[in-house]
């Protein structure tokens, strides 16, 4: 899924055309920037960073999962370390869970 720009909220700036390395969105002082090239998207999420306004949000168009180092909470080939892993597991249900 390509950007979205809530035309609410835009303050027709061009922060989000000036920022995006691909050139995904057009851009006319007139109006709120449009995607015109969605296909492009890296979503690399500049554009809604850089957003003074907040206007630009992005869906990734696959889930993210993101699974903690062991590193954070311990060496699995130690033994009694059950506890590191059972906070593990819990961050990453807590970020995967909507």
């Amino acid at each position: 899924m390509p950007p979205i720009i809530d035309k609410n909220l835009c303050a027709h700036c061009g922060t989000c055309y000036e920022v995006c390395p691909q050139d995904v969105f057009s851009f006319d002082t007139k109006e709120p920037p449009r995607v015109a090239y969605p296909e492009e998207c890296w979503y690399c999420g500049a554009c809604v960073l850089d957003c003074p306004e907040e206007a630009v949000s992005l869906k990734l168009p696959l889930p993210l999962h993101i699974v903690p180092s062991p590193a954070l909470y311990g060496n699995p080939e130690k033994e009694g370390d059950e506890e590191g892993f059972k906070k593990a597991a819990a961050f990453t249900r807590s970020i995967i869970e909507d």
